[in-house]
């Protein structure tokens, strides 16, 4: 029975294997095509849109050309503001390449239906009339214009300087001064940001939203119609998600870059909804403001940029919360720090993660030698301790007692064992929830490597990718625990044991590089470490029990 037990788990693994190549296989030729196209796709729209800027909504929408730009820009950003609605046609980061080995800067909202932080009367109209520009200086441009009804809107926004603490973040304000007698509801749209490559099943792509309390994410999956786990939370499909309550901050993100609009009083609700075209997917997001007088002005940053820890947590509202740490935050803003800190000194993020994993190693020297020696001095005492059983077998008290008397004659302590393993799970949730999200290592190369940011593949065998560091891994890991005693399980539990290799193999083969380069780093640390123990520990002789 445990043969037969031992084959189907073995078949299984296999299955989902095979399930793992075969998303893989979907996700690079969906990749290739959202590369091409957005390496082609223009600019300035030279043609007329339908533009939806809810899904029940739908309008002409007048063309924007390369005439009615304005350009600003520092050293990290290149923004260009569009006098069709006063608002930013788009946004490009210098830093960061759109693509790997791209000469070109990632652009965001580079293919939206509407300018980034268009005003939509009644949350659905965008106000896309045309504003006359009536100051422009170097880091500051004013437009205005006024609407058939009377109204007055003037919209100014400054760039930040070059040389400021976050280069990131630009400051807007609008007033509407409107007749008396009108009350609007007018939204600010956020724009649209679509997912990246290393985000297989949409998790980091979000419109959230933060009331002073928590954090709100909607993904692209909760547009979508589920089950819900045996029934509970199905819910049908939504086109959109609205909410009437008052909010801190509204962002949208995906894996490595955020734009969160924070108002310096809160917004009044916010509506958010994906959108979809052959290649890509999008998530959109609108915050509410309730006009209920004449005269208003409202004024709050923009910031676009990467996601950035230390940027988004000095912007003071709790915006850093958008990394997306998890439940251990704390663990992986720690690492973070120890990440960059290391970085000064190395300019290459595999030596810097490499470095990270040894000081992490060496930090946990004492505890993890602790639990070596126990298991050399446990596998050392089984001759002894199987007399005690089989003599006291039929008397429960007297063989804990003399067990115990054994391991302290012996100094055994059987749960040195686990105290490695607890430290270890929040440091390995923390690094891998830190790195997959890390705007600093997306497109870092490192000896074979080309992007450490996602799996390591050197070539395709047919359907099949071909990832060297989660096999070393899995080789490493074979090696670590053969070398580890097991003096306490029986033949099954050990066949099952040696099957971890293979079992994290698979769940690992499409994680990014950078964890899997720490998690093999560290395997062969812990095997010089596992060398050095059996070396000194040969000689020492077990204490048997004295009847």
């Amino acid at each position: 029975m445990d043969k037969k037990n031992f084959l189907l788990g073995i078949i299984c693994l296999f299955a989902a294997f095979t399930l793992f190549v075969k998303q893989e296989r979907n996700l690079r030729e969906s990749l290739t095509q959202q590369s091409i196209a957005q390496e082609k796709a223009p600019m300035v729209s030279q043609k007329t849109q339908t533009v939806a800027p809810s899904p029940k909504v739908a309008y002409r929408a007048p063309e924007i050309r390369a005439s009615q730009l304005i350009t600003l820009e520092n050293d990290f950003i290149k923004v260009n503001f569009s006098k069709i609605g006063g608002a930013i046609h788009s946004i490009a980061l210098k830093k960061y390449p759109a693509a790997l080995d791209s000469q070109h800067p990632y652009v965001f909202n580079r293919k939206a239906f509407l300018p980034a932080l268009t005003l939509l009367d009644s949350l659905q109209k965008p106000i896309l009339t045309s504003f006359e520009v009536t100051e422009l200086k170097d880091d500051f441009i004013q437009f205005k214009t006024e609407l058939p009804d009377g109204t007055r809107i003037i919209r100014g926004y400054r760039l930040p300087d070059s040389k400021s603490q976050n280069p990131y973040i630009i400051k807007n304000e609008f007033l509407i001064d409107q007749p008396t007698e009108l009350r609007r509801n007018i939204g600010l749209f956020l724009g649209s940001m679509p997912g990246t490559p290393g985000d297989k099943y949409g998790e980091f792509l979000n419109f959230c939203s933060y009331d002073g309390k928590k954090t709100e994410a909607k993904r692209l999956a909760d547009f979508e119609a589920g089950n819900g786990f045996f029934g509970i939370g199905r819910h049908e499909a939504q086109d959109k998600m609205e909410s009437n309550n008052r909010f801190t901050w509204g962002a949208l993100k995906n894996q490595f870059f955020v734009a969160v609009l924070t108002p310096n009083a809160p917004a009044d609700g916010y509506l958010t909804y994906p959108r979809k075209n052959a290649t890509e997917d999008y998530i959109e997001g609108v915050l509410k403001f309730d006009l209920t007088s004449g005269q208003n002005r409202i004024t709050s940053t923009y910031y676009v940029g990467p996601k950035d820890y230390i940027l988004l947590d000095k912007m003071g509202q709790d915006q850093d919360q958008l990394m997306q740490f998890g439940v251990f935050s704390a663990v992986s803003k720690l690492l973070l720090m120890a990440l960059r800190a290391i970085h000064n000194f190395l300019p290459n993020w595999g030596w810097t993660i490499i470095v990270l994993t040894i000081i992490i190693k060496l930090l946990m020297w004492p505890v993890t030698q602790a639990q070596l020696r126990s298991s050399k001095k446990m596998n050392s005492i089984q001759g002894p301790l199987k007399l005690i059983r089989e003599k006291y077998k039929n008397n429960p008290q007297k063989l804990q007692t003399e067990t115990m008397r054994l391991f302290r004659e012996n100094r055994v302590n059987p749960a040195a064992g686990c105290l490695p393993v607890f430290i270890q799970i929040p440091i390995f949730i923390g690094l891998y929830y830190m790195l997959r999200t890390s705007s600093e290592i997306r497109f870092q190369s490192f000896l074979w490597i080309q992007d450490l940011s996602v799996p390591d593949t050197v070539a395709m065998l047919g359907a099949f990718p071909v990832n060297i560091l989660p096999i070393l891994m899995g080789i490493t890991m074979f090696v670590q625990m053969k070398l580890t005693p097991t003096p306490s399980m029986d033949g099954m539990q050990q066949k099952i044991i040696m099957a971890m290799p293979f079992i994290f193999l698979i769940f690992c083969y499409n994680f990014p590089a950078a964890l899997v380069l720490y998690w093999t780093i560290q395997n062969l640390f812990t095997i010089f470490q596992q060398w050095l123990t059996h070396r000194y520990l040969n000689d020492e002789q077990p204490q048997t029990v004295k009847h």
